[in-house]
């Protein structure tokens, strides 16, 4: 018998809310010819420094945004929403995920996701050790993740123990924990999972003796959990006000990421790192071991673009989770045709 969120990401991909992305077709892909002209500053909020959004930042760093004209700040937001200053125009860009889009388009904040940065389901549910290794084992116990009953992480929580027959908070309590937390917890006996947000928090869980109970990046798993082995969560996102009045100033940062990702499809782990470390000073090793991971389990994204089912699987667990309360169409929350523009120019 399927499960209460498999039904509902079965409902939302039926239902034709998800057909469509972008608007009208903004100004084609420039070259950028900056030698004698001064650079353009953009300015990107992040919640935290985080690998996943790997191209945003390699865009940077190999010197692609320098080619279009354009120079690139990374602002870390801490114990505040890391979107706001895009809506109030402090900024001109955001890396979130993509429940933040969501969420914000039905509080009536008008954003686009420009480009999506994973293509699938990065985050894994570890058990403390074998006695928490499978989902039934969490009846009765209390697992940790995210910031907020909101939050992603604790998103994955819920539909989880819900495709197990466990009712969240209710049989099984979901708290809020960041990951440096964690270890801590898990060895004191005051929670029996968490969720681990990327590689290297999987790796120190595990090396602790933590066994993985849900792999967001397994097909399988993915598939009978959520109806798609695909699940564009990390992002890239403008407001709407910023699109239309600066529609070239978009295209060139999308131009440039959309060359950034494709060098990455062809990049070694090393030199990934490599290229990453000047925005992540000293983390060389964390860096090189987060893009071997990536690599073999094939989290990053090879387009940029959204799926139909990964979308619905984003509407259902933002649903689940509390963000939001009714159905969105995708061309509310993307507009992909800067992407395309750019990708027709790299592959001319």
């Amino acid at each position: 018998m399927k499960k209460p969120f498999s039904l509902l990401c079965a409902a939302l991909l039926s239902a034709g809310l998800l057909s469509g992305c972008g608007a009208e077709t903004p100004p084609a892909a420039s070259g950028g010819d900056t030698d004698n002209t001064p650079l353009e500053s953009i300015v990107f909020t992040e919640p935290v420094r985080g690998y996943h959004w790997a191209p945003a930042y390699l865009a940077q760093t190999l010197g692609y945004f320098a080619d279009e004209g354009l120079d690139a700040e990374f602002l870390t937001v801490s114990g505040a929403d890391s979107s706001t200053p895009v809506f109030t125009g402090d900024a001109q860009f955001g890396l979130r995920g993509v429940e933040m889009a969501l969420m914000s388009n039905e509080a009536g904040q008008g954003c686009k996701i420009l480009v999506s940065t994973t293509g699938r389901y990065p985050y894994q549910l570890i058990g403390a050790n074998e006695n928490y290794g499978t989902v039934e084992s969490l009846r009765g116990q209390t697992v940790a993740g995210g910031q907020g009953p909101s939050s992603a992480p604790q998103a994955f929580i819920k539909a989880i123990l819900l495709h197990g027959d466990i009712i969240p908070v209710e049989e099984t309590a979901v708290i809020s924990m960041a990951s440096a937390g964690y270890l801590a917890a898990l060895s004191k006996g005051e929670i029996q999972a968490a969720v681990s947000t990327n590689p290297w928090s999987a790796r120190q869980l595990l090396d602790a003796g933590g066994v993985v109970i849900v792999d967001g990046a397994d097909e399988a798993a993915m598939e009978d959990l959520m109806g798609t082995s695909t699940y564009e969560l990390f992002t890239i996102f403008t407001s709407d006000a910023y699109i239309a009045e600066n529609p070239e100033t978009v295209q060139k940062t999308v131009n440039a990421i959309a060359r950034a990702i494709d060098w990455m499809n062809e990049a070694s782990s090393e030199e990934i790192a490599k290229n990453l470390e000047p925005l992540f000073e000293g983390q060389y090793d964390e860096l090189l071991f987060s893009a071997e991971a990536d690599q073999e389990r094939g989290l990053h994204t090879a387009t940029g673009y959204h799926t139909e089912s990964g979308f619905a699987a984003a509407l259902a667990l933002t649903k689940l989770s509390g963000g939001i309360s009714g159905d969105l169409p995708a061309e509310k929350i993307y507009d992909e045709s800067f992407l395309q523009n750019a990708w027709d120019a790299i592959e001319k």
